[in-house]
């Protein structure tokens, strides 16, 4: 089983209301080295919405079973990983008063990427932080 490791990074900062950069690298050692592969995106959402994208977008690059490794500093997105995304998937998105959970149509994406995947969730910066935090104050200009 290959391993891949996911970072991903927000602009914590809104440029507007609620508009946002995001990106993530995709790296994979494939016959000992290391390929990688970067996207960013322009998003008007809320933090977790933009990590949530982010984190799609990066899986949606993924094309075997692998074990995954997602490095990001959004705590609550990793934890609802671990936590809740198995129950909210079996209960069509909703929460506990059967209302629709926010960004749900964002959590299917990521659970459906996910299936078949091991998931190893790692909180905090990374190596590629800066880089990732660079990327987009170019962008923003």
């Amino acid at each position: 089983m290959y391993k891949v490791d996911i970072y991903l990074a927000q602009s914590t900062a809104s440029l507007s209301k609620d508009e946002r950069w995001h990106g993530y690298v995709v790296a994979c050692i494939k016959n000992g080295e290391e390929k990688t592969v970067n996207g960013f995106g322009h998003i008007f959402g809320t933090y977790h919405e933009a990590t949530l994208r982010s984190l799609s977008d990066a899986l949606d690059r993924l094309n075997q079973s692998c074990e995954v490794h997602i490095h990001t500093e959004d705590r609550f997105v990793l934890n609802m990983l671990g936590a809740q995304l198995e129950k909210w998937a079996g209960n069509n998105y909703l929460n506990a008063r059967g209302e629709p959970i926010k960004h749900a149509e964002l959590w299917e994406e990521v659970y459906v990427r996910t299936r078949g995947q091991l998931i190893v969730a790692e909180e905090g910066r990374h190596s590629y932080s800066e880089w990732l935090d660079t990327e987009m104050k170019r962008r923003e200009r």
